[in-house]
């Protein structure tokens, strides 16, 4: 009997342990909210990339295949490593550093998945741009990046982002 009520008592406590909340996080597809004034446009490493062509400013998605780690990286995040990040990106990329000034950063989730929200003004050899970047984690990383060349998109870019749909199978 003794040995029934541990096996019993056992079962009971490891039956929790496999009904946490399980999040599908297989995306389909996804909806942008894109402004009047921006074209459909290919753009080398980009998934998507709608252009302004009066202003140059942009918005573009990226989905990458998760690497090793990725999940922990991502719990981890902040608004100074992602900042260190795009400086050495910029140096490489331009052979210039950048100056960097936040506006936020934050967690909030996107369709239930987990997200950051980074939005920051860029200056870079003599021009300034504001960049908000949403990066969504689920079976895939998702990144969208509007790039505001002029200050006069940036409200639109915030309300657009809030919006961003994902299609969960």
């Amino acid at each position: 009997m003794k040995k029934s009520l541990v096996f019993l008592f056992a079962l009971v406590l490891l039956l929790p342990a496999g009904c946490g909340k399980k999040v599908n996080d297989h995306v389909t597809g996804y909806n942008v909210d894109v402004p009047d004034g921006f074209e459909e446009t290919e753009m080398e490493g980009v998934k998507e990339c709608w252009y302004n062509a009066a202003d140059g400013s942009n918005i573009n998605t990226t989905v990458t295949d998760k690497e090793n780690g990725a999940d922990a990286a991502f719990k981890i995040i902040t608004a100074d490593l992602t900042r260190e990040t795009l400086t050495e990106m910029f140096e490489s990329t331009f052979g210039v550093a950048p100056t960097i000034t936040d506006r936020f950063f934050t967690k909030d989730e996107v369709c239930g998945l987990p997200a950051y929200q980074y939005c920051y003004d860029v200056e870079l050899d003599g021009v300034t741009m504001t960049q908000l970047v949403v990066s969504v984690n689920a079976d895939k990383l998702y990144a969208f990046t509007y790039t505001d060349m002029t200050g006069d998109w940036i409200d639109e870019f915030q309300e657009s982002a809030k919006n961003i749909e994902l299609i969960i199978e």
